[in-house]
């Protein structure tokens, strides 16, 4: 009998957490859904809740404020699947411009996960989001410069470019402002997004053929 009531209460625990688990996700889901479309200050804990289908006390017991909630909606907006394997592929290839397409592809990947949660944080007017949006560009900054020292070294950068002008031009067209415009508002599908990027980047970075000093 002892057992019976042990795997019961085993049962039931983890039925709890399944439905806490989902509960959290539902709320997270319509607070990326309302955020994201309006503004920080603009969206009540209440709205959100309502959205979510749960109580407003809920959403306050599960993430104490809306700075938390937000917090919590962006940590988890920023996990891009296969793109650490994409950039372990980037950073063994020999071929510069398949270097660059692949480029491409992670900006495409990030951007159609993240760009609509970088928007927010910049536009939240909140001071620990805006920190996070700085954070995340620094690291974005610190990742491309190794990008365009290798550039450096294999002598594919264009002649006309600096190091520190062509890590400008490769953070610029990486970041989430072209994918914005072109794709939200101009109606390109992100692969034509990426294609387009893959082109540029190239174009942009890396010497011509016929520049190219013979050995």
């Amino acid at each position: 009998m002892a057992d019976v009531v042990k795997r019961k209460r085993n049962y039931n625990a983890s039925l709890r957490q399944e439905q806490a688990q989902m509960t959290r996700t539902r709320i997270l889901d319509a607070a990326s859904r309302l955020l994201t479309r309006g503004t920080y200050t603009g969206v009540t804990m209440e709205e959100i809740a309502q959205e979510a289908g749960v109580a407003y006390q809920t959403v306050y017991a599960v993430f104490g404020t809306k700075l938390q909630l937000a917090k919590q909606m962006i940590e988890t907006g920023f996990h891009f699947e296969g793109v650490d394997e994409l950039v372990a592929t980037a950073n063994a290839s020999d071929d510069l411009e398949v270097m660059l397409r692949l480029g491409a592809e992670i900006s495409r990947r990030i951007n159609e996960t993240c760009s609509d949660f970088v928007r927010f944080m910049r536009e939240s007017g909140d001071a620990d989001l805006l920190a996070r949006y700085h954070w995340s560009e620094n690291e974005r900054l610190t990742q491309l410069t190794d990008v365009t020292a290798h550039l450096a070294r294999t002598g594919r950068l264009r002649p006309d470019l600096s190091q520190a002008e062509a890590l400008t031009v490769l953070w610029s067209m990486t970041g989430p402002d072209h994918y914005s415009r072109l794709v939200f508002e101009q109606g390109w599908t992100p692969s034509r997004y990426e294609e387009w990027l893959a082109a540029a980047l190239i174009s942009l970075l890396l010497a011509p053929a016929d520049q190219l000093k013979q050995p």
